[in-house]
């Protein structure tokens, strides 16, 4: 088995643990759920970066050049946040500041794909 296709299977396993967190991070933290809806999405947002990490074997391949690959991870972990801060809004509810953040993640991450397409890899 190449390293290629091993990263691509622990990436599944982690973003698949980040969505499970994600939709229900009660499994691993004790703590009781905020009152306020913002702070409650904000919980499940942190489980992202795992999405995130998750996805870099998909979308970036190589470790250099380097900027390539920062762009990458950049635009991975920002889609992994978004998709998390989606899923709070979709079982704690939303306020505008969350979508506020949509907003800008949205933007971020239009940005780096766009940034990452002009790139010659």
């Amino acid at each position: 088995m190449d390293l290629s296709l091993t990263l691509k299977i622990i990436g599944f396993f982690v973003f698949a643990a980040g969505i499970v967190l994600a939709w229900s991070p009660e499994l691993i933290s004790s703590k009781p759920v905020p009152e306020d809806i913002f702070r409650a999405v904000e919980r499940r947002v942190w489980w992202g970066v795992l999405i995130g990490l998750g996805l870099i074997p998909f979308f970036h391949g190589t470790v250099k050049p380097w900027l390539p690959t920062i762009i990458a991870v950049g635009g991975a972990l920002t889609f992994g946040v978004l998709i998390a801060r989606l899923i709070g809004i979709a079982v704690d509810g939303s306020v505008v500041k969350q979508w506020f953040w949509v907003a800008v993640e949205f933007v971020i991450l239009i940005a780096l794909w766009a940034w990452y397409s002009k790139l010659k890899i």
